[in-house]
């Protein structure tokens, strides 16, 4: 009876075992996907509104920003910098297209692309310059289950 208990007992923690390592259930894309776009609308309405706090809200703290002009700005702080100038061009449109979105199987990483149209004003000429390009972000799921932005590149040409 002993040896019956104690097997009973080993294979009621082998099962345990097996279940605690058991692979995560893929992730609801559908959801996640609502739920990146939704901080990309609230970025752009931020960025509109000329909202600094709003449109960097979804940076991760060691988040990496390329912006359209190749300037390379390496976490939290530098983005919001960078931003405050971008936010002060009295110029600043854009025109923001979400595209894809692609999840890592475990679920917690992403990427999604866009397509943008921007017009700014040129440094060095005061001029108003208009760009298209294709955004591409990086996505990480935080402990929370919230998602923040840890690369941001938007390579672009001008159109005219």
């Amino acid at each position: 009876m002993r040896t019956f208990v104690t097997c009973a007992a080993i294979l009621a923690c082998a099962a345990c075992t097996q279940q605690a390592t058991a692979p995560t259930a893929k992730p609801d894309t559908a959801a996640e996907t609502a739920a990146i776009e939704k901080l990309e609308q609230a970025q752009i309405a931020a960025i509109t509104a000329r909202d600094q706090a709003g449109a960097t809200a979804s940076y991760g703290d060691d988040a990496v920003f390329i912006s359209e002009r190749g300037e390379t700005s390496k976490g939290r702080d530098a983005i919001v910098a960078g931003f405050k100038s971008l936010l002060a061009d009295p110029t600043l449109k854009i025109d923001y297209k979400p595209g894809s979105k692609t999840f890592s199987d475990a679920g917690d990483m992403a990427y999604s692309t866009a397509e943008y149209t921007e017009t700014y004003t040129d440094s060095t000429t005061k001029k108003p310059v208009t760009i298209k390009g294709m955004n591409l972000s990086v996505w990480k799921r935080q402990a929370d289950g919230s998602w923040k932005l840890v690369a941001d590149s938007n390579p672009a040409a001008p159109t005219g």
